[in-house]
């Protein structure tokens, strides 16, 4: 997938010489407390490694440690961040929200046999799509699930040979809930596949403070791929016409064998990219990609699970090519990355880990190009205060 910048070096030691720790001060001078300490348990050569790694993964990813908010406008969000969020809050969120409707209200949303072209699936669903979705489920009031041109109006990309350009991500969210010839299966699939677009606070010290988040489910990118029929505008006559159009997709479903609360399996790897238009040291958007790998019962099996505790666990053992660029003009520099590995995350609010009650924990053990990050965070008051076992006994807060 081609990036409007070239990414960092292959090598975890070329990514270190080559990305920068970001740009100037204010939006980028944001990382944990100063008052951060650490004891070396690894020989100096590694600590270096291990340090700079960990340094990136504070800017990039305070989601891995529970030091995220959406809402907070004067907290910088980097690119696992934005991954990590769109994940969470989008495909893998909706496909549990639309478990709670009653498709019994819904006969007209149902289809004998979904994909009538189909020689390896001859399942039956309900499918729901676009702007639609937004009468079906809360909480999405100010999401696009339908995005056309006139939603893209005023954004540009760095060059003609960013991919996706901007016409692939003009898509509807379908959302498709199937039945089963088996009753313990029955309706315990639901993919999610297409476009959407929903808002983050994001400020740069300026005027604007309310972003958008682009989303597309990418074909290229994913092992799972549906093509339907959608309106777009015709670029020659500005028309509406019908078109084609292969869009990626999340297939979630539930595993009711699991004997430790509510378990669900991601059925095969989703590349994700989301176009970000909130950096104002350039006139165009950045775009982030990234890989979500899973294969059932693999150990790269992708799962979310509530458990009869409360806990949720969050487990991607197999994230590939978390990346993107933000350019900054004054230290000039792309700062471009680059983020393999896996992220595991446990606790009873994993997701909005600092709007949780005082003194909430959160575990997690991550791998991030190849250094060992674990450790737990605790929330005191909104201050989220953590501490590393791995890749060095070190305490900070954010």
């Amino acid at each position: 997938m081609k990036l409007t910048h070239g990414v960092c070096g292959i090598t975890l030691a070329a990514f270190l010489t080559a990305c920068g720790g970001g740009g100037g001060d204010g939006y980028y001078n944001q990382n944990s407390g100063s008052g951060s300490t650490t004891t070396p348990t690894t020989p100096s050569t590694d600590q270096e490694l291990a340090t700079s790694v960990l340094n990136s993964v504070k800017q990039e990813g305070k989601y891995l440690f529970g030091a995220y908010d959406l809402n907070d406008e004067k907290l910088s969000k980097g690119y696992i961040d934005h991954a990590l969020d769109t994940f969470a809050q989008g495909p893998l969120k909706l496909t549990l929200d639309i478990r709670k409707v009653d498709l019994t209200k819904y006969p007209d949303h149902y289809r004998d046999k979904c994909f009538i072209k189909s020689t390896t699936d001859y399942r039956a669903c309900y499918v729901f799509k676009g702007e639609e979705i937004k009468s079906l489920l809360t909480g999405y009031s100010d999401w696009d699930f339908d995005i056309t041109a006139d939603d893209l109006k005023n954004i540009k990309l760095a060059n003609d040979n960013t991919s996706p350009n901007l016409e692939d991500y003009q898509s509807n969210t379908r959302i498709y809930i199937f039945q089963n010839e088996n009753n313990d299966k029955n309706f315990q699939d639901v993919t999610i596949t297409g476009a959407f677009a929903y808002p983050f606070q994001q400020s740069w010290g300026l005027e604007q403070t309310k972003q958008k988040r682009f989303v597309l489910i990418n074909s290229t990118t994913s092992d799972y791929k549906i093509t339907t029929s959608t309106i777009v505008q015709d670029p020659d006559t500005a028309q509406p016409t019908e078109k084609e159009v292969t869009t990626g997709a999340m297939s979630v479903y539930k595993d009711n064998t699991s004997t430790d609360g509510d378990l669900y399996v991601v059925q095969s790897g989703s590349g994700f990219n989301v176009l970000i238009n909130d950096n104002p040291n350039v006139p165009f958007a950045e775009p982030i990609s990234f890989i979500v790998n899973s294969t059932p019962g693999n150990t790269n099996n992708a799962t979310y699970q509530v458990k009869l505790s409360g806990n949720q666990v969050l487990s991607l053992p197999s994230i590939t090519g978390i990346e993107g660029s933000r350019v900054e003009n004054q230290s000039p520099t792309t700062n471009a990355q680059k983020f393999n590995g896996s992220i595991y995350l446990e606790g009873p609010n994993i997701f909005t880990f600092k709007q949780s009650p005082n003194g909430t924990t959160l575990n997690f053990k991550h791998v991030i190009n190849g250094i060992s990050i674990e450790g737990q965070s605790i929330n005191q008051n909104g201050t989220v205060s953590t501490t590393l076992k791995t890749p060095f006994m070190q305490k900070f807060t954010f």
